[in-house]
């Protein structure tokens, strides 16, 4: 199985922090940041947010010709193709 890229990076920061975070490097609050900038992503690459569109989808309705039944075809190939 394959990881995503946010996901990697987001246990190197980890990694990283648990490793070197407690010796008082100078990098440490600049991978802090990091770490909370890859918390949104990665939870945001787990849960993606889904789009709504703007009308329900609803049939078009087909208008009764009256007549032969190939004028009924015609109007009807018509009706689909608009």
């Amino acid at each position: 199985m394959t990881k995503s890229r946010e996901w990697l990076l987001y246990n190197a920061v980890l990694s990283w922090l648990a490793n070197y975070g407690g010796m008082g490097s100078d990098h440490t609050p600049q991978y802090q940041e990091l770490l909370k900038e890859l918390e949104k992503n990665y939870e945001q690459s787990i849960n993606p947010q889904t789009r709504k569109r703007g009308r329900s989808a609803k049939r078009q309705r087909t208008q009764k010709a009256t007549g032969n039944s190939s004028s009924t075809e015609e109007s009807k190939a018509t009706n689909q193709e608009a």
